[in-house]
């Protein structure tokens, strides 16, 4: 076995965002994904910021669905439910990632499937998770993380700030894949497939693990982070540079590293039950010694001195600057419309097992005559499919 999940043959239905990545990252690891679209129009993520050089291509489309193959069919018809019931028989895995109750109002359902397949794998991601007053709501990624309490930040007028990136949506696949392989795991025990369910909320709570676990008997009322040693400043060139000078003996180097090797000692600020109190004190002094030299200076003392600390990269930037590149977190892939693009790369990486070598997402429908002659469609079948709009 080159590849982790070789072998493994996996039917996305999902559309957006969550789903769609939960295919990625089993494709990364060797996975078949038949990526299943709407006709004409394709997944709603084609037109997630698209452009028009992009045509049906938008970004994030491609980041999420690399390495697929497309094939169209309209759900909704008896004859497009037949091709998806045909694929699923000689399936692992089907990714969905609808309001609960339409897979099984288009015949689609975990039932309806795992009877035909007793070995298939059904993952179901939601918006709120399939019980509770919200189960059958619609939600995307910034109105799950208010409901999940991550947009507690306020911005200068008081108002409830998101937290810059889609912890939802970014987090659940992921969630997700670990949820399939498990299940594929106990598969090869029992022989038998079952359904693997998360939802955005629940992704976006995981988010914040330490930040959620309440000890009820603790009196002690919620305090929030605000230190001198795990902040930012700005160095005299503009650049900003991030801190994290958690514990003690890291303190005792930063303060040493800025002449400062008496504030090292003072017990307010290196006992942690104390380490807020002086920040409006020692921060504006932090401040303003870093703003006597250029970043790179400062990086330069700091690492020496093996404080943490690392600048703060525009996100332009970030897949142009050496760390990223050495570690293939960003690789180049030529998409036949778009040409050459900068994807990320997979973010993990097993010693035996290599990931497989990235390719592009494919074009709306591309393999759809391909797969269906997988299934034992005629080219005639095939010819009829598409005249009535099936395909």
């Amino acid at each position: 076995m080159e590849h982790a999940l070789d072998g493994l043959k996996v039917i996305d239905v999902a559309i957006n965002y969550a789903g769609p990545a939960t295919s990625m990252y089993l494709a990364d690891q060797g996975a078949e994904v038949i990526k299943v679209e709407r006709r004409i129009v394709g997944d709603t993520a084609r037109r997630g910021g698209n452009t028009p050089f992009l045509q049906l291509n938008s970004k994030h489309f491609m980041a999420i669905n690399r390495g697929k193959r497309s094939l169209t069919v309209d759900i909704t018809k008896p004859e497009g439910q037949e091709i998806i019931q045909r694929l699923a028989q000689g399936a692992d895995v089907l990714v969905e990632n609808f309001r609960p109750g339409v897979m099984n109002r288009l015949n689609l359902g975990y039932e309806k499937l795992s009877a035909l397949n007793p070995r298939l794998i059904y993952a179901s991601i939601t918006a709120y998770g399939s019980k509770g007053p919200y189960a059958s709501h619609a939600g995307f990624d910034r109105v799950v993380q208010g409901m999940a309490g991550a947009m507690f930040r306020r911005d200068a007028e008081g108002r409830p700030i998101t937290t810059g990136v889609w912890i939802a949506d970014w987090s659940a696949p992921m969630m997700m894949a670990y949820g399939i392989t498990l299940a594929v795991l106990v598969r090869e025990r029992t022989g038998k497939g079952q359904r693997v369910e998360s939802s955005l909320l629940q992704a976006a709570i995981s988010m914040q693990l330490g930040d959620m676990t309440i000890v009820e008997n603790d009196p002690s009322p919620p305090q929030a982070e605000n230190t001198a040693n795990y902040n930012l400043f700005e160095c005299s060139d503009g650049v900003y540079l991030n801190l994290a000078a958690i514990f003690p003996p890291q303190f005792a180097r930063l303060c040493n590293s800025l002449d400062l090797p008496h504030v090292a000692d003072d017990p307010r600020l290196t006992d942690p039950r104390r380490r807020n109190e002086l920040y409006n004190e020692v921060g504006p002094v932090f401040a303003a010694i870093f703003a006597t030299r250029p970043a790179q200076d400062w990086l330069d003392i700091l690492q020496e001195a093996d404080v943490p600390c690392a600048p703060i990269v525009d996100r332009a930037q970030v897949p142009y600057t050496e760390q990223v590149i050495a570690n293939e977190m960003i690789v180049p892939v030529e998409h036949p419309v778009v040409g050459p693009t900068r994807i990320v790369g997979v973010p993990i990486h097993l010693s035996e097992t290599p990931n497989v070598e990235l390719k592009p997402a494919p074009t709306l429908g591309q393999h759809t005559d391909e797969i269906l002659a997988e299934l034992g469609y005629s080219s005639k079948r095939i010819a009829d499919l598409r005249a009535s709009e099936v395909i």
